[in-house]
């Protein structure tokens, strides 16, 4: 795809970042800083601290996805507040989440906590995705999305770092008050961005015909993400013995590969187009599932692992893909209704994935997602190709 003519320079750094991209930056640094912490600790931390077992972890997951089905009347709520400060608040919440880690005691205790910064992100996630694409300049919008996706990893990045550094000397409660309180700067520093009002008249839900496409690629995208999210690393764990400082070498390692790639995956969706891009990534992750189905050998699970992070890309491609087919008053909404149908899958996998394992073998988990990376990687082939943003008919 050619970039718009009023794109900077592919060559530019930080010198085309806007002032509002770059406190955005900041604020998505803070979260990648929680996610850091949160994926290289929680999976040792509840089989250490809790002997937590697979339908317990269903259990727990499926309650935390719960505030992503009330995504869109969260959004909904307060879709005529600037979106700085609800996205800032969101954030704020997530670091306080985390920051309750260090004095949980009790499985219920972690439950209601992991719900309470689960609200924050999940309000999160479409305000970050509409102010990347309202900040950032004309055109080549998944090169900007992917520039973001690098400064999450990197953030990341230092997380993990530092919780192989420091473990030993402050141990789970520590690291996971620091992630909080960096949480809860991002979310503090993004309340300065400018508080831009809405184009046209944005309407409160969004639930068209026109979008079921996106709304099914999410939903489907919600059954795989979450069934590997929650079960990869604690198979690992559980099942083939990972310690904890290799689980965090582990994170490191991919990290280091999702902030070297996260342009180059954007770039690759601008040029290539969302269709393509997305069948290319379904694919690969139909091998990544039967991978952790069917192979015993450790370290070849852990390259698996770190491919299933590269090649997931679909956040990308289909943000860029509304962006493509939604008008400015319809897209905010859109991409919360999104985020609410990916988590009506969420909801469910972990529950029946832990179900499964306990009747029956973890395999179960992995097949089923193979499966549902094919069924996804046939429905994309209705994204219809196009190279620029297009406005949709009146009417549903």
């Amino acid at each position: 795809m050619l970039a718009d003519r009023h794109s900077p320079p592919r060559g530019a750094t930080f010198a085309d970042w806007s002032r509002d991209f770059c406190l955005l930056a900041v604020a998505v640094a803070g979260v990648g800083v929680f996610f850091g912490v949160q994926l290289t600790l929680f999976n040792n931390f509840i089989v250490d601290r809790f002997g937590i077992e697979p339908h317990h972890l269903g259990y727990l997951e499926a309650l935390r996805e719960v505030p992503g089905l009330l995504s869109v009347l969260m959004i909904a709520l307060v879709l005529r507040r600037p979106m700085p400060i609800t996205a800032g608040i969101a954030v704020v919440i997530m670091g306080l989440g985390i920051m309750a880690f260090s004095a949980v005691t009790t499985v219920f205790a972690l439950a209601v906590f992991s719900v309470f910064w689960s609200i924050g992100f999940h309000c999160w996630v479409p305000l970050e995705q509409a102010m990347a694409l309202r900040f950032s300049p004309p055109g080549d919008k998944g090169r900007w999305l992917g520039r973001l996706r690098s400064v999450q990893g990197a953030a990341c990045l230092v997380a993990i770092g530092g919780c192989i550094l420091v473990m030993k000397h402050i141990d789970y409660a520590g690291l996971f008050i620091a992630a909080g309180a960096v949480t809860i700067i991002g979310g503090v520093v993004l309340m300065c961005a400018t508080r831009k009002p809405a184009i046209g008249i944005e309407e409160r839900l969004v639930f068209r015909r026109r979008y079921r496409l996106y709304y099914v690629l999410n939903f489907l995208q919600g059954c795989r993400k979450q069934m590997f999210v929650t079960f990869a690393i604690f198979a690992l764990v559980k099942v083939h013995g990972m310690p904890v400082e290799t689980t965090m070498i582990l994170i490191l390692i991919n990290q280091v590969l999702v902030t070297l790639t996260g342009p180059l995956m954007g770039q690759l969706v601008d040029r290539f187009g969302e269709r393509a891009m997305l069948s290319a990534s379904y694919l690969g992750l139909v091998f990544v599932f039967l991978g952790y189905a069917i192979v015993d050998h450790r370290p070849t699970l852990y390259v698996l692992y770190c491919i299933d992070n590269l090649i997931f890309i679909g956040g990308i491609a289909l943000t860029t893909y509304i962006h493509r087919i939604a008008p400015e008053a319809d897209l905010k909404p859109t991409l919360s209704m999104g985020v609410t149908m990916n988590h009506m899958a969420a909801v469910a996998a972990p529950l029946i994935g832990g179900l499964a394992w306990y009747y029956f073998s973890y395999k179960v988990i992995f097949f089923s997602g193979s499966f549902l990376a094919v069924v996804s990687l046939v429905v994309c082939q209705w994204v219809r190709p196009g190279t620029c943003r297009q406005e949709p008919r009146a009417g549903g």
